[in-house]
This record gives C-alpha cells, sequence and structure tokens, in this order.
C-alpha cells in the first residue's frame, strides 16, 4: 500500500491513497482503487496525515470522508434495523427521530462532525421528559456504534456520555400510579354508569391487569363467559380501518380467569355490542373485537362503528372524564395494571399467581416492580413461621 501527495495550490494539497487492483463487476478486469483527501496546511503537515491515514488503512480503523448527516444515518439505521423492532418501538423511535432528533442542531450535522459535547449540549437543552429523553439516548447509542461498524466513524460518541436518566425506578412509578380499593370501586362505578362497554373494559382492566394493547385485541372467541376465563393472545398494534395485531409483551400467550362480576358486565355488554351490529349491519365493520368503536367514539370521518379502540388515546378523553366523575386521583392508564397487582399482593396473593396473571417473563420481575407492597408480606410470613417454629409444646 503506497500514499502521495499531490500539490492543489498554496497551502493545499491532494492526499492520495493507492489502496491496490479491484476486479471491475462490468469487465472482468482488474482497476487501480484509489482514495483522494483534500489537506490544507504546509507540506510537513500533509506528509503526516499521509502517515496517519496509511496507518489507519493498514490497522483497519480508517474511515471515508461522507457528507452523510445524522439524521440521513439516522433514518438509514432505523430503516435497516426495522426487523429487531417491535411495531409499536419502530413507530415510536420513528416519531423521536423525525420531530426532534432530525430537526435539531446535531441533526443536521455530519455524523463525522458530531463530537460527546454536541450531544450533552442537544441532552441539556431538551424539553421533553427524562423518560422521553432516555430513549432519544437509547436511538443515538446504536445507532452511532452501527456507524463504526460501517465505518462512517472511528468510535461512538455516545459513549461515556453525561446522559439522561429515568426520573425513577419501575417501583416508583407502581406506587404512585395506583389507586386504593376505594378509589378503584368508585372509578368502576362511575364506568359501569357511563355505559355498557366503559363498565366491562375497565372492570376487565382492574381485574386482568391486562395491558392497553392487549385489551385492545381482545376477540370474542378468546373470551369463555361460561367457564369466566379470558385467553390473551395477541396485542392491538395499529388501530384503524385494518387493524394490525401482533404477540404479546413477552410473546407467549397467558389465561386469566375473571371475577363473575367481571363476567356479568361482559354478558351486558355482548348483549348491546348485538344489539348495535344489527341495526347498523351496513355500517358495522366487524373484527370480532370484544371493545370496538361505538357512536361516542367515533372522532374522525374515517372511524366507522367496530373499529378498534383508539390505543393512544385511552389514557384522554373517555379515562380522563370518568377520573373526574369518580372524583379520584388521576393515575395514567398503565396504572390500572399497577393497582390489580398491588391490591392482588396486598390480599396475599402468591407472588407467583400474580406475575402469571400479568404476563411477566419472570417472578423476579414482579418483585421488584411491586417490591413497596412486599415488606410487609415478608412481616406477616416471619411471624407465622416463628409461631410454627416456637410454638410451645404441650
Amino acid at each position: 500500500m503506497r500514499g502521495s501527495l499531490k500539490r492543489r495550490y498554496q497551502g493545499s494539497w491532494s492526499i492520495i491513497l493507492d489502496l491496490g487492483d479491484e476486479r471491475d463487476p462490468a469487465t472482468g478486469g482488474l482497476k487501480r482503487r484509489q482514495k483522494w483527501h483534500t489537506f490544507h496546511g504546509t507540506k510537513k503537515e500533509a506528509e503526516d496525515k499521509l502517515a496517519d491515514l496509511l496507518k489507519e488503512v493498514r490497522d483497519g480503523t480508517a474511515v471515508d470522508p461522507s457528507t452523510l448527516t445524522l439524521a440521513e444515518w439516522l433514518r438509514e439505521w432505523l430503516l435497516a434495523s426495522k426487523k429487531n423492532f417491535r411495531a409499536n418501538t419502530y413507530r415510536r423511535y420513528h416519531g423521536i427521530i423525525e420531530q426532534y432528533l432530525a430537526p435539531s442542531d446535531i441533526g443536521k450535522m455530519r455524523v463525522q462532525q458530531l463530537r460527546p459535547t454536541h450531544l450533552e449540549q442537544y441532552y441539556a437543552a431538551a424539553t421533553v421528559s427524562p423518560s422521553t429523553l432516555t430513549l432519544h439516548h437509547a436511538i443515538l447509542h446504536p445507532a452511532l456504534a452501527k456507524a463504526v461498524r460501517d465505518r462512517l466513524i472511528p468510535h461512538n460518541i455516545a459513549i461515556g456520555l453525561n446522559r439522561p436518566r429515568k426520573p425513577h425506578h419501575k417501583s416508583e412509578d407502581a406506587r404512585l400510579h395506583c389507586w386504593t380499593v376505594g378509589e378503584a370501586r368508585a372509578f368502576l362505578e362511575a364506568a359501569k354508569a357511563r355505559g355498557s362497554q366503559p363498565g366491562a373494559f375497565y372492570a376487565t382492566a382492574l381485574d386482568s391487569g391486562a395491558r392497553k394493547g392487549e385489551l385492545c385485541g381482545v376477540t370474542w372467541p378468546n373470551l369463555d363467559l361460561d367457564a369466566g376465563k379470558l385467553k390473551i393472545v395477541q396485542q392491538l398494534l395499529t388501530p384503524g380501518p385494518e387493524p394490525v395485531f401482533g404477540p404479546t409483551k413477552t410473546g407467549r400467550p397467558r389465561t386469566v380467569t375473571l371475577s363473575s362480576e367481571t363476567i356479568a358486565l361482559l354478558r351486558a355488554h355482548r348483549q348491546q355490542q348485538r344489539e348495535l351490529r344489527m341495526k347498523n349491519r351496513p355500517h358495522y365493520q366487524d373484527h370480532n373485537l370484544v371493545f370496538a368503536k361505538e357512536w361516542s367514539d367515533l372522532q374522525r370521518k374515517t372511524d366507522c362503528l367496530g373499529h378498534p379502540l383508539q390505543i393512544n388515546n385511552l389514557g384522554q378523553r373517555e379515562y380522563a372524564d370518568l377520573i373526574a366523575a369518580a372524583n379520584v386521583r388521576p393515575i395514567k392508564f398503565h396504572g390500572l395494571r399497577h393497582t390489580c397487582a398491588t391490591l392482588l399482593l396486598q390480599a396475599r396473593t402468591p407472588v407467583h399467581v400474580v406475575s402469571e396473571r400479568l404476563g411477566h417473563s419472570k417472578v423476579a420481575m414482579t418483585m421488584e416492580v411491586y417490591a413497596h407492597v412486599l415488606p410487609d408480606m415478608q412481616t406477616e410470613a416471619a411471624a407465622t413461621l416463628g409461631a410454627l417454629l416456637h410454638a410451645t409444646v404441650r
């Protein structure tokens, strides 16, 4: 491997790297392969730069000059990595790139111009929540790692940064977004007063601990009202006229036994839904969903009776109105799942049973998230065991 210098004009040089011959796929013959770099400085400085470039080529650390911006690279990376993400994750990452990263100052910079300070300044100036900013880092870090593997940049500048952290632990989130028994009952009364579907929907949410997308993906064939069992096999990924469904978060189906009170609400809702469908047969688009759009849910021109519920808006509109009507503490929609788990654990339900109901991949995850509930159970367990071991023998 050789290199040479060619003077362009005073203080400007072309550095030419001779990388040997390569076969032309069109002709099959050999052609000379060269890399040209422009350098501004003295001849001695240009010679030193040439020596550095030759060493990088020999060491396998050389990168090609590129005009690719960070925004362009992030789009390319996301598309190439699409198969590695769930549909919801892909859409979330795409939205963050287009709404925040691409229009930003760092998005307009060339990838090879970026320095750690640029990312730290971006994080410091961001106006999003700490948890959302953590997702920005979750995009930048692997995208820049791939840029290193593709030899666009020599190293990943996202490593070792003063990066954002999530504001609190999952256990803290579960503690904050959780209702007491009284609050949950008041909310359910408000939901039942709103109609058969709200009553059945929120009762199922609190009873099963199912995730939002799982509730919106439940179909009637997976609900056995006679046996009182709900089989959770999928989640709604994309609502609309042609809904897209995918596997559960852990990829494993599970069966949940529902209370007789929830089953009674589901029976009443099924009857009401059948009547709605029969009265509006020409307009009802039936996807066999247990919970589907009714007249009050039609907010857009493209909405239709029978469409899946708009999962992104479940934490707004109706849910928020019901919280106000019940006069209970506002918690996010995922708090219904936290409430289910917390009330079960407080009622001394075994942790592995709660974990199975929630669909956690490991019991340890349940213990970590709901650690604030478990100490009291441990105290009671110690007292029970102590009474057994140290009881006076008569």
